[in-house]
């Protein structure tokens, strides 16, 4: 598998040529992308779409297989703990997708907290899931090639001002308190996840990425 477009992220470029080379062998491939919230899972997810064509590629975000906001509120979990999200959902849907059927897959809304709605996805050459929980245990069996971003806390922060404040209406405060409210979480369900991980990046508040070995 090759890409057929230019680099459509030209400061990382060298980081997308890692990954085209992780993938050269295969025909087709799933990839997982983690990392903390505001690494850029989502950006890299578009871009690599974009590389490789979106005839052939897809990007999937695994958020949509969040519990409602106003089922977290009563249970007191955050997005960040397994229960809050639908994983054995998530993994029938991945495992489905392998075998070649589509699948009807919820839309989670960041401006509401809902996920009332659903989108029909067919399989593709190239999927990639991307989101805090693709390497959780419930899930890390099921990609070829993996990829963990370790953003650097100043560049957490500034992304999810970016993000949260811009795209989804939170206030700076709200947004800084989300921060630290999720900080243990990450800690201790998403970090050892770059364990598994068989590409590495660190992501500057540039957000150049760099390989880590």
């Amino acid at each position: 598998m090759k890409p057929i477009n230019s680099v459509p992220d030209i400061k990382n470029e060298r980081f997308f040529r890692i990954i085209a080379n992780r993938l050269q062998s295969l025909d087709s491939a799933f990839v997982g992308i983690t990392g903390a919230g505001g690494a850029g899972k989502s950006t890299l997810a578009i871009n690599l779409m974009n590389y490789f064509g979106e005839d052939n590629a897809l990007a999937i975000d695994l958020d949509d297989y969040l519990v409602s906001r106003s089922e977290r509120g009563r249970l007191g979990l955050t997005g960040y703990q397994p229960r809050a999200n639908r994983l054995d959902l998530a993994r029938e849907h991945i495992l489905s997708l392998r075998s070649g059927a589509s699948i009807l897959k919820p839309v989670y809304n960041h401006s509401n907290g809902e996920n009332t709605e659903t989108e029909l996805v067919g399989p593709k050459k190239l999927i990639l899931f991307e989101g805090v929980t693709t390497l959780y245990p419930q899930l890390d069996d099921l990609y070829d090639v993996s990829i963990f971003l370790d953003a650097l806390e100043e560049t957490q922060i500034k992304s999810r001002i970016e993000r949260d404040v811009n795209q989804r209406g939170y206030s700076i405060e709200e947004a800084l308190a989300l921060y630290e409210n999720l900080k243990p979480h990450y800690v201790k369900y998403i970090e050892p996840t770059k364990e598994k991980a068989t590409i590495l990046g660190e992501v500057g508040p540039d957000y150049v990425i760099h390989q880590k070995h």
